[in-house]
């Protein structure tokens, strides 16, 4: 009886782990990579990309993009044929690791140097606020693209396929490879950048509380004497707050959505060595399936929380529809005058002939 209750036990885990890796990373799949393209779009409109903290968001969201279409296509295919490429093909599981986990180094790497912009701008110090600069921002871009892919070279020789008591089928092929690759991962995109990010953020708001206090009686001192300068003082600071908003929001989200991931990692490496259960085996697959998925929702979300939160992005994405509406009727309004008039000229040809 109890042999026959762990094997129903076991056939259920089984079925809920392959439904979550089938239906969550389709749903995900869908959503990530329309909301990271339309984030990339309304990102490099000119008037956002005026700010240099859009640029740092703007190469965030085109490696959100990137870990989208290199980390999911292979786990969609897993749930529904039950046969992952990677999995199989040393060559793919290599550059699969070396792509995805670059690209996630980048993009909550450019997270931490947005809210350093955001410190920088909310600043007293005017040295301060003048890093808050396009100059500094590509150089910066640039670097941690850089600085990333090469941190993750080490994956073309470390990761492989068919090893055994590995917990997944493209892993570290050594020990030192599991334990030092695990380290990294959580230091690179998770530990170090979550407490930059935090330390950061608290002291962006600092920043902004501290100016406020110090501003506002300024301002009203000042508005009896020119209400037109006292508006012009206070006109961009709606776009500042609404970038630093954004930014703070994301800043959580991604902390809370990534570290389920490191922590699992690391209990797997270390416990490569103990023998487990089937039923065991099984409940840490579907754990893995589910922590996995999370770190892809963190990826996928910063375009609808940009939505919610940020007026100016919102105002910029209304536009843009706008824009694109309004030339595809264009296009549709001239497309049937030109058919009208092609349709007519025919007609009056064949009575011509006909008369």
């Amino acid at each position: 009886m109890s042999n026959i209750t762990n094997s129903s036990t076991l056939n259920l885990i089984n079925s809920i782990s392959s439904e979550v890796n089938a239906y969550m990373t389709l749903f995900i799949f869908i959503f990530g990579t329309i909301g990271n393209s339309l984030n990339t779009i309304v990102l490099a409109q000119a008037k956002l990309r005026s700010n240099p903290c859009v640029l740092y968001f703007l190469g965030s969201s085109i490696s959100s993009l990137g870990i989208i279409l290199v980390g999911l296509p292979t786990r969609l295919i897993a749930g529904w044929i039950s046969t992952d490429p990677t999995n199989t093909n040393s060559l793919l599981c290599k550059l699969r690791i070396f792509l995805l986990y670059g690209f996630r180094t980048t993009s909550v790497w450019l997270i931490v140097l947005a809210t350093m912009d955001r410190w920088f701008v909310s600043s007293v110090r005017v040295k301060r606020r003048f890093l808050s600069c396009h100059r500094i921002a590509h150089k910066s871009i640039i670097v941690v693209y850089v600085l990333s892919f090469l941190l993750w070279t080490q994956s073309l020789y470390c990761y492989n396929t068919g090893l055994p008591e590995a917990p997944l089928k493209c892993y570290g092929m050594t020990s030192t490879c599991r334990i030092f690759n695990d380290v990294v991962y959580a230091c690179s995109t998770v530990i170090v950048p979550s407490i930059l990010m935090l330390i950061f953020g608290f002291l962006t708001i600092h920043n902004i509380s501290r100016s406020l206090r110090v501003i506002t009686p300024y301002i009203n001192m000042v508005s009896n004497i020119n209400s037109m300068n006292a508006t012009k003082r206070r006109k961009p600071r709606p776009n500042n707050s609404s970038l630093t908003g954004m930014l703070l929001l994301q800043v959580i989200l991604l902390t809370v959505l990534s570290l389920p991931q490191a922590i699992h990692q690391f209990y797997l490496t270390f416990s490569i060595s103990i023998i487990k259960s089937p039923l065991r085996y099984a409940i840490e697959n579907l754990i893995i399936n589910f922590d996995f998925s999370l770190t892809y929702v963190g990826n996928s979300i910063p375009f609808y929380i940009y939505t919610l939160t940020g007026a100016l992005f919102r105002q910029t994405l209304i536009r843009l529809f706008r824009s694109i509406y309004r030339q595809w009727k264009s296009y549709l309004l001239n497309f049937i005058v030109d058919f009208n008039n092609f349709f007519f000229t025919v007609v009056r040809s064949r009575k011509i002939n006909f008369n």
